[in-house]
């Protein structure tokens, strides 16, 4: 028998157990991430590993997009940032230019935070409710 990782069983565990909202967190984490290994390969001159992190960082923000409820006003908005950003990794992609990359992970930085703590809040709530403890 095969024994597992132990952080991809954690991992896994955590996904699984998380709210939209936190679901939300952990993409912009990974968005993030990605982002910043990009401008690290960029500043390496390691155009191959770049480009990957850059489709990475793109896959995301797709997924971002295919997670927004239109039926909210701000959807649109948070729409038009994510149009914004895919535009920018292409870009970044093809001149491999690491200060567009880091536009677009200042923007995620601060969009992340706002989810962060709207999902605090909302975990707070829930507790003050006595929904969740």
């Amino acid at each position: 028998m095969m024994m597992k990782n132990p952080q991809e069983t954690y991992l896994k565990q955590t996904i699984l157990t998380a709210s939209p909202m936190e679901l939300i967190v952990m993409l912009y984490d990974a968005l993030r991430k990605n982002l910043l290994l990009a401008q690290r390969n960029i500043h390496k001159k390691a155009p191959a590993e770049a480009h990957l992190n850059l489709i990475k960082a793109q896959e995301i923000v797709t997924e971002l997009m295919r997670s927004l409820d239109m039926s909210f006003e701000i959807s649109a908005n948070l729409m038009n940032l994510y149009e914004f950003m895919i535009e920018h990794l292409a870009e970044a992609n093809m001149k491999k230019d690491a200060d567009l990359v880091a536009e677009v992970a200042d923007l995620v930085t601060e969009l992340r935070d706002a989810w962060k703590q709207v999902c605090e809040t909302q975990k707070t709530q829930l507790v003050y409710e006595g929904v969740i403890s």
